[in-house]
């Protein structure tokens, strides 16, 4: 199949490009130009934003013939209370997603696979997780989660008439490159514990979601929203785990830590209908990878 892949450079991107091409498909990537030099060789990179002015009509040129958009956009903020940390990836969800879906429209690109996170999930203590879980209403993480409800309102509302789309919730990303890194150094740092309130956290390698992407192309799943994410784990749990793997302090427990939003996401849908399972895991083999 010809897959374009909208922001598929980062972390993501370098485990889901290379894992296309294997398959046998035909890549193009959009990504802004200073991102292109991270493509694999041979796969064509566009060189487009989706906060750009006239980046519709450019996308509805481009799709002539795609059979599968992916829209990997994102901009999820390394510190999250950062002031102005959510505003572009805020106006990537909010209205990129709608230029895409324009684009997509007026080009006939028959499907569309789009990325999302659990992490908009509402605090669900020691509950799993499934797909109709709420979203949190808690307006202090509005920041975080309204741009994810916009986001897939804009991809519903379509119609499976229409197009054939799937929305894949993602958990937390770990593997080289991601947060994960931030916390295994403060991790050896000494400088990270765990709330005593904590309970839940779900993760998903990004090797792993790459693979769940690459299923819900093949498969054209068509009208589902999917969890994707390995077996939560306790945080208290997590951390010591990765503590000890590192040769770290332990990290314990500390009131002045953050407390954690509970999320013990479940992926029996996706297992089910994707054939899929974690294969990657959420444990890294030493510091650094």
């Amino acid at each position: 199949m010809r897959v374009f892949a909208i922001g598929a450079t980062g972390v993501l991107g370098g485990r889901l490009v290379p894992l296309l091409l294997e398959h046998g498909h035909d890549v193009v990537v959009m990504a802004p130009d200073d991102r292109l030099g991270l493509l694999p060789e041979g796969v064509r990179g566009v060189s487009g934003d989706l906060l750009d002015p006239g980046i519709t009509e450019v996308l509805a040129g481009e799709l002539t013939g795609v059979d599968v958009v992916v829209n990997a956009a994102t901009a999820i903020p390394r510190d999250f209370s950062a002031p102005g940390a959510w505003e572009r990836n805020t106006g990537l969800r909010r209205h990129g997603t709608v230029r895409v879906l324009e684009a997509v429209l007026t080009a006939g690109v028959p499907a569309v696979v789009q990325m999302s996170v659990t992490m908009a999930y509402a605090d669900g203590g020691d509950d799993w997780l499934t797909e109709q879980a709420p979203f949190d209403t808690d307006p202090a993480r509005g920041s975080i989660v309204d741009p994810v409800a916009a986001m897939e309102r804009a991809v519903t509302e379509i119609g499976g008439d229409r197009i054939a789309w799937s929305i894949l919730r993602g958990a937390r990303f770990v593997g080289a490159g991601t947060t994960q890194d931030a916390i295994r150094a403060r991790l050896r740092e000494g400088t990270l514990h765990a709330h005593p309130d904590d309970r839940y956290v779900s993760l998903v390698h990004v090797a792993d979601f790459a693979a769940a992407v690459t299923a819900a192309i093949e498969r054209r799943t068509s009208g589902v929203v999917l969890n994707i994410a390995d077996d939560p784990l306790l945080v208290a749990d997590y951390l010591g785990r990765l503590a000890e793997l590192d040769g770290a302090p332990e990290p314990g427990t500390s009131t002045d830590a953050a407390r954690e939003v509970s999320h013990r996401v479940s992926s029996a849908a996706a297992r089910q209908l994707l054939d899929w399972q974690p294969r990657t895991g959420v444990w890294p083999v030493r510091f650094g990878q």
